[in-house]
């Protein structure tokens, strides 16, 4: 009797899932029907089952990879239920990984990719993050986890792809520095917590401990200043953390043009608001009086025009500090004065005590507070309108008296 080699290819698989069945499958034998998506498709016409092309393609497993740290295991060792054949329906059901890796499993349950019935089937399962069969250290170059990749396997989920053209994405991504922060350097990576959570790296308070990971010097100093001490001491929710002056996913490099130029706009968006302001006692007035003069407004138009050209005036920051802002309150006139002069003599090399005494401050002048410049704008106000007003009056009357006159002549000639 002759048989077609469609044929013989089908006895040869059923004689090979009998003999996986008697001897207990092998990785050779698991490949003979998982190596491509042909011999899927002839491994499910021994059972008289007709596969359409794209399932047979899913269902093509590659053989562990070689440098693997799952190399020499078995394919029954992660998967003990293949061994029966026909492979039952819930083959794939739970979590394999969970057999050997109990701790890690535990620390995605207590993580925002939990598995709601505290099971092992996870959220984020364990191979969407480290792969399948070629799972690497995360030291080695082809590591679906090592500092160069690890944001695409959270960006096939998340949104965040402006993170790619931060600073820090950037030094990863296209200057090869894998010591830069990644998505796991902030959050974690099995206990990745949600922000509102009192453990959470990424919860306000303990933002600046996460970037003094790597910026320490400079998280020790904002601690100390009046912003960090009060989030550090009183988790106060109305002050600035790094990420409200950085951006957390896009962080812009603090030395480019553009961020210096926008920098008074970034803290109008608290000193500028009335009601966060009204909480504290502080005037709105700081952002609104310092674009009024010469730095603010050349500030504005660098901003509208030119964002990426070089500011030569001063920003906010220029005069309060960057990390080590403090309060004025209980400091002294002299110790404020002496810090002031200390600020302008950084552009205004020649300055003297006497001059920033011709500066208001972020005040707008009073009767109380610098009433020189109060009446004078207070006589300017009356002078120029009551000025222009006058000459408004003079021409009307003199055009009514005109068109008057000449409407008489009319009538006498008449």
């Amino acid at each position: 009797m002759r048989y077609r080699s469609g044929q013989l290819i089908t006895l040869a698989v059923v004689a090979m899932v009998l003999v996986a069945a008697w001897a207990g499958a092998t990785d050779e034998q698991c490949q003979e029907c998982h190596g491509s998506a042909d011999q899927v498709a002839a491994a499910a016409e021994a059972f008289e089952l007709k596969l359409p092309p794209e399932k047979a393609a899913r269902l093509v497993v590659p053989a562990m990879a070689t440098g693997s740290v799952h190399e020499g295991m078995a394919c029954v060792d992660c998967h003990p239920r293949a061994e029966e054949i026909p492979h039952p329906s819930d083959l794939l059901a739970g979590n394999p990984c969970a057999t050997c890796h109990e701790d890690a499993v535990a620390a995605v349950n207590t993580s925002v990719h939990r598995d709601p019935r505290g099971g092992s089937d996870l959220v984020a399962p364990c191979w969407g993050c480290h792969g399948a069969h070629d799972v690497r250290r995360k030291t080695e170059a082809g590591s679906s986890v090592g500092a160069f990749r690890i944001a695409d396997r959270c960006l096939s989920c998340h949104v965040q792809k402006e993170y790619l053209s931060g600073v820090h994405g950037h030094a990863v991504q296209q200057a090869g520095l894998d010591v830069a922060a990644t998505c796991a350097s902030c959050h974690g990576s099995h206990d990745i917590l949600s922000s509102r959570d009192i453990g959470s790296r990424t919860k306000r308070r303990n933002v600046s401990f996460t970037c003094g990971k790597c910026h320490g010097r400079i998280a020790d100093t904002y601690r100390t200043s009046v912003h960090g001490a009060a989030i550090t001491k009183d988790d106060n929710p109305d002050v600035p953390t790094c990420v409200d002056c950085h951006e957390p996913h896009g962080t812009r490099d603090p030395n480019q043009a553009s961020f210096r130029v926008s920098s008074p706009t970034m803290c109008a968006r608290c000193h500028a608001d009335s009601a966060l302001m009204a909480k504290y006692g502080l005037s709105t007035k700081v952002f609104s009086t310092y674009v009024a003069d010469f730095h603010g407004t050349t500030a504005q138009l660098f901003q509208a025009v030119s964002p990426d050209a070089p500011l030569n005036q001063a920003v906010c920051y220029d005069c309060h500090g960057v990390h080590d802002i403090a309060s004025i309150r209980g400091v002294g006139q002299e110790q404020i004065n002496a810090r002031m002069l200390e600020r302008c003599q950084a552009c205004h090399l020649n300055a003297e005590a006497s001059f920033f005494t011709a500066w208001t401050g972020h005040y707008e002048p009073s009767r109380d507070k610098y009433p020189m410049i109060y009446w004078v704008n207070f006589f300017y106000k009356l002078v120029i309108p009551g000025t222009v007003g006058f000459f408004i009056l003079y021409i009307a009357l003199d055009w009514w008296a005109r068109r008057r006159g000449r409407g008489h002549g009319h009538g006498g000639a008449a």
